[in-house]
């Protein structure tokens, strides 16, 4: 465990009159999550519910690909932008900025305690994250993004697309291409994250390459991508490009299923298990308790017996 794990916020800093702030902390993994206050509310987020985030952003990415304003805009910007750049800028630029704009959102949830009815889903309120940790979690993220996302993205536009025939043009994909990739690649993700990130809980790993992630017991949304710059790259992108490089995908794929896991990655580590939105319980529950629910789905913790 990393030397910094409360993330407590000296009580000067803590605004005492949200009851949610002065909650203690449980005195055993035993008592989780029976010890969260608001447990009821909290556990109202089931995993069937968490699902809907996935399903509307099949919906979404099925029916911006089916209107006359996105096939003009494809053609503009195919005559405009070579497809080398579209992939290493759009869609480096596009997800990087979906991630901090719903990343931010919840920086300000957890810094300004506001809005106040979000409160009532924090898993572990004991424990909070203020501004400093902010900071020091905002320069490893810029840092991953700028050193890793950057170069892979450039490797992904220059080698890996064409190699593996990923169009950026017309015709766009239909229900059925939409859906099939979206399962494929879940699949994939799944399998890639699971076994990497269990492999980096061996002793041989642990202190040096994912040790960092876990000095927040009580995940922050953007410390999601708070790691070494070597987890960075095997564990939180590389299980990711896996399905859509096996199955070559669409950019308009790419882009829309790497900004959904960005999605789901924040709200899994925000530490508010809001209902219709990626649960964040079990997430929380393995940074709480170090060697449980490795996985993103939960389908390798069970036949694994990690499931908590």
């Amino acid at each position: 465990m990393a030397s910094t794990p409360s993330n407590s916020v000296p009580s000067k800093t803590t605004n005492m009159d949200v009851k949610l702030s002065s909650e203690t902390e449980p005195r055993s993994v035993k008592a989780w999550p029976g010890g969260i206050p608001n447990a009821r509310t909290v556990m109202d987020n089931t995993p069937a519910m968490a699902y809907a985030p996935v399903l509307l952003m099949q919906s979404l990415t099925i029916f911006i690909n089916k209107l006359p304003v996105t096939k003009r805009l494809y053609e503009r910007m195919n005559a405009t932008y070579s497809a080398e750049n579209i992939h290493i800028f759009g869609t480096f630029f596009i997800t990087t900025a979906v991630y901090w704009a719903l990343g931010l959102v919840f920086m300000y949830a957890d810094l300004t305690e506001r809005p106040k009815w979000l409160l009532k889903y924090k898993v572990q309120p004991w424990k909070r994250v203020g501004p400093k940790e902010y900071f020091k979690i905002c320069v490893i993220v810029l840092r991953n993004q700028i050193c890793v996302g950057i170069p892979l993205s450039v490797i992904m536009g220059k080698y890996i697309a064409p190699f593996r025939g990923m169009r950026t043009g017309l015709p766009l994909p239909g229900v059925l291409e939409t859906v099939g990739t979206w399962c494929f690649c879940l699949v994939c993700t799944e399998i890639g994250f699971f076994y990497v990130h269990r492999l980096f809980h061996s002793p041989t790993f642990y202190a040096k390459v994912h040790k960092k992630h876990h000095e927040y017991t009580a995940p922050v949304a953007l410390a999601s991508n708070y790691c070494t710059m070597l987890e960075y790259a095997l564990s939180n992108l590389m299980p990711v490009i896996l399905g859509l490089f096996i199955l070559g995908s669409h950019w308009s794929l790419i882009v829309m299923y790497w900004s959904d896991l960005g999605i789901g990655t924040l709200c899994v580590h925000s530490g508010y298990n809001i209902p219709y939105c990626r649960r964040s319980l079990s997430h929380d529950y393995h940074h709480y308790s170090f060697n449980e629910n490795f996985g993103p789905l939960g389908i390798l913790d069970a036949l694994h017996g990690t499931s908590k």
